[in-house]
């Protein structure tokens, strides 16, 4: 049985970490982050991605949350497709009660867990296209930091994978572009694996599907 992985590079540290103990997974990618910041061609891409996928795996794994555009995607396909059932990546590292308890503690929170510590300044600046403002004589980065205004404090989501330092480095790079207060939590990756696990059934039943009805890339016998 085969398992197909698409997410966001966000959880990439994390996705890496544990599909080393999972063979069924046949086909891993990782899309770039921010996509959510223009939530219906995030939804677009993602359901061509699936269906792309579906061609050639038994089940498919979406490494995201419902991420404002995702909800009920993964009943939209002929194969089993598994969407965590949780708002975004961040509820899925920290739990969603522990997400709602940190907005609680400071509402002006960017949470960065390792794989959003790679979303250095350059990359806000490309993702909301800023770097337009250049033909107009504006600064990007000046742009980029009135976006921040109402954040208050960088929280860096320690989740034991890759070299902490090298992420505790960019958060803090970050923070300092932003005028951001780094603080830093610890987390793990049991819920997320837990959504592999079901993922992992998934492949089974796609399996199973596919020998009784035909599926896309696939004609019958």
């Amino acid at each position: 049985m085969r398992l197909g992985i698409i997410a966001c590079t966000a959880l990439k540290p994390e996705l890496d970490h544990l599909l080393k103990s999972i063979p069924e997974a046949a086909e891993v990618i990782y899309l770039d982050a921010a996509q959510h910041c223009y939530p219906q061609k995030m939804l677009e891409r993602l359901r061509e991605e699936i269906r792309l996928l579906g061609e050639r795996v038994d089940a498919v794994f979406l490494g995201y949350g419902f991420c404002q555009s995702l909800r009920g995607i993964d009943e939209e396909f002929d194969f089993p497709v598994i969407l965590p059932q949780v708002d975004d990546c961040i509820s899925l590292l920290l739990t969603p009660e522990r997400y709602a308890e940190e907005v609680r503690r400071e509402v002006g929170t960017w949470f960065m867990p390792p794989g959003w510590t790679e979303i250095g300044a350059h990359m806000v600046i490309k993702e909301l296209k800023l770097d337009r403002a250049i033909r107009y004589g504006r600064d990007p980065m000046e742009m980029a930091r009135r976006l921040f205004t109402h954040y208050r404090r960088g929280l860096f989501i320690d989740t034991g994978v890759g070299d902490r330092k090298v992420f505790l480095d960019k958060a803090l790079a970050f923070c300092k572009d932003f005028g951001l207060t780094l603080e830093c939590t610890t987390a793990d990756t049991t819920l997320l694996a837990a959504w592999l696990r079901k993922a992992r059934t998934g492949t089974e039943l796609g399996g199973k599907r596919r020998q009784g009805k035909t599926v896309i890339g696939e004609t019958r016998a």
